[in-house]
């Protein structure tokens, strides 16, 4: 009986050149046939078997014979893996708001999303998921990071059959040492030994997520019952609500420390002719491009929030991060006066609508601003805080053995990562951890390529509300110096954040910057992918000159670029430099000792080149 990893299966996208494997009875002779030729392994004693397929030219679809397994639609294209954190998980979905026009079906592209869990004793073998063309329903559920980089590839190179297949494995909420094999953390990390052996305990995991659960809905259960505000339906249309106090959107001032409040406001429309057929997640399906949608787009909520609109509950979001955006169902919204209520809840954290987001109303007839004029607002009921829940995707090696290391030994072009926003609370450990994950990542995923393209991605501007204001910079300090590991590259995202965002929506800019990386490593293409990079500092003459690479046409955006400066005695100045001749220029007495630019969690003025790449932020001693 011969058995094989799900992610070689139907609709599969291999390399040219392929290693692929599978189990079967300790020294069986196992047969297969591909591209016209027959192959033979021995199973070794662990009953495992490989194959080394070989194809000149992309193409397909083919089909693979492994002894009676018959694997269908196989192809031979471009393929390269995914990974990371929350950021290269975000679904299409998420970003169909403000970039549908260019989300569309392409069935050139084939994912593989391996599905996330945990496992912190032993790697596993296989993993759970399926091949799935970028097309229909599915298409809203695809990382979107992954699909604008395929997207990028393929409006350049060649129309020559080639397939781009992407096998992704990221996880939210994971520091790089999520990623680390267990005999690299005891070997050379050993700081997160207690971390690692406290959830190897049995049943350990088990009892502290089952305990969480059943604390947090005790506690939900609780405010339901004291909170007034459902028990007196103020979701209700016709709930009076005149005697309630009045306050712009965005005003959070004295909300409970946690529980829950009310807001309600009239909204007129002028017309209403809708033809929605459900409610529905933007992307769940729906055609946002359609002129008769309506769309609710309500920005993004701490800790959850419900919405009704005329007495009917139109989206939930059971937690902080996902944008609150839903298309509307059939007739709900009627010509004239309209009542939209929402209930914001506070749970571990104070509830808050995130300013710097975008609340409106979209209907046939234009858009309806709903963070202007007042709201009515009432509070629902106070709470003690809800105990904190438990999160073992930061625990070392769980991610590693149960996503990654199943995969180890496919045959991939390179690799892109977006990771590093669960190691900012102490960056300076992260750029010798990554230069191992990569070196380890390359020893397994390179094949005969011990220097496999692998391309990461700068943090993205962002300020951390429990951060120092600085440990984001910091972080990106520690991604820029692993540049130095040979044959990466790094995608700069410093403009493509949001202040109030873990997440922000802009994942097409980021994806095609991997991709400008990707053709010029990979396939050749004479392209300038890096914006300017930081090369030295010099001192003359009273001035201070910062020198770049890759800096023709050096311009700034949002104002003029601001250096920190920093002397003896712990004196530092913040001053404006002057752009002359593709490089900063700033005028000083003296020598500082050290100089760095964009260095705070979100810069307000970032530098391009003359193809609108910007320049990573940068820290630089010994001027």
């Amino acid at each position: 009986m011969v058995t094989l990893p799900v992610f070689f299966d139907d609709g599969v996208v291999l390399a040219k050149n392929s290693r692929v494997w599978g189990w079967a009875t300790p020294g069986q002779i196992v047969s297969a046939e591909f591209l016209g030729k027959k192959y033979e392994s021995q199973a070794d004693s662990d009953g495992r078997f490989s194959f080394l397929f070989n194809s000149e030219n992309f193409g397909g679809p083919f089909t693979m014979k492994i002894e009676e397994k018959i694997i269908s639609d196989v192809h031979i294209g471009r393929v390269w893996f995914c990974g990371g954190q929350s950021n290269m998980e975000s679904p299409l979905s998420r970003s169909r708001m403000y970039f549908n026009e260019h989300i569309e079906d392409d069935e050139r592209i084939r994912i593989f999303q391996v599905e996330k869990d945990l496992n912190f004793t032993t790697p596993q073998n296989d993993v759970k998921g399926k091949w799935n063309a970028a097309c229909g329903e599915f298409l809203n559920h695809m990382y979107a990071v992954p699909y604008f980089f395929a997207r990028k590839l393929l409006s350049v190179l060649p129309d020559d059959g080639a397939k781009v297949g992407l096998v992704c494995a990221p996880a939210g909420g994971t520091p790089i040492e999520a990623w680390l094999p267990e005999e690299i953390i005891r070997e050379k990390y050993p700081h997160y030994i207690d971390d690692l052996e406290e959830v190897q305990h049995p049943g350990f995991v088990e009892r502290k997520t089952e305990n969480a659960e059943s604390t947090k809905n005790a506690w939900l259960r609780e405010l339901n019952d004291k909170d007034t505000g459902l028990k007196e339906n103020w979701f209700d249309k016709d709930f009076d609500d005149s005697d309630w106090e009045e306050r712009p959107l965005l005003d959070n001032t004295n909300f409970p420390t946690h529980g829950s409040v009310w807001l309600r406001k009239k909204v007129h429309i002028t017309k209403t002719e809708t033809k929605n057929e459900t409610k529905n997640e933007i992307g769940a399906g729906s055609d946002t491009t359609r002129t008769d949608s309506e769309i609710l787009n309500f920005g993004r909520i701490e800790d959850s929030v419900t919405v009704y609109i005329n007495g009917v509950e139109v989206t939930h979001i059971a937690y902080q991060y996902p944008p609150c955006t839903c298309l509307l169902p059939k007739n709900l919204l009627v010509a004239g006066e309209n009542i939209i209520a929402v209930r914001v809840v506070g749970e571990c954290l104070r509830p808050l609508i995130v300013p710097g987001k975008e609340y409106f109303l979209q209907t046939p007839e234009g858009r309806i601003g709903l963070d202007g004029e007042p709201w009515k607002y009432r509070e629902g009921a106070q709470m003690p805080a809800c105990p904190p829940g438990v999160w073992f995707y930061s625990r070392p090696c769980g991610v590693h053995n149960h996503m990654l290391a199943p995969l180890l030994g496919l045959s991939v072009e390179g690799a892109l990562w977006y990771q590093g926003e669960s190691n900012t609370y102490a960056p300076e450990r992260y750029e010798p951890m990554f230069c191992e994950f990569v070196k380890y990542f390359r020893k397994n995923f390179g094949g005969d390529n011990k220097n496999l393209p692998f391309i990461f991605t700068q943090l993205a501007n962002y300020i951390d509300p429990n951060g120092d204001g600085e440990n984001w910079a910091k972080m990106r300090e520690q991604q820029r110096q692993c540049l130095k590991i040979p044959n990466t590259a790094m995608a700069v995202a410093i403009d493509c954040g949001e202040y109030s965002d873990l997440h922000p929506v802009d994942k097409k800019t980021v994806g095609e910057r991997l991709a400008l990386h990707a053709l010029r490593m990979v396939y050749g293409e004479k392209i300038n992918a890096d914006g300017p990079t930081f090369s030295h500092s010099a001192y003359e003459n009273g001035e201070l000159k910062i020198f770049f690479e890759n800096a023709q046409g050096l311009w700034s955006k949002n104002g003029r670029p601001q250096l920190e400066l920093f002397f003896e005695n712990e004196n530092v100045r913040a001053v404006y430099a002057q752009i002359k001749e593709n490089a900063l220029v700033v005028a000083c007495k003296s020598k500082p000792e050290k100089v760095r630019f964009g260095f705070t969690d979100c810069p307000s003025v970032a530098l391009y080149n003359a193809s609108n790449l910007p320049a990573s932020p940068f820290e630089n001693e010994g001027i």
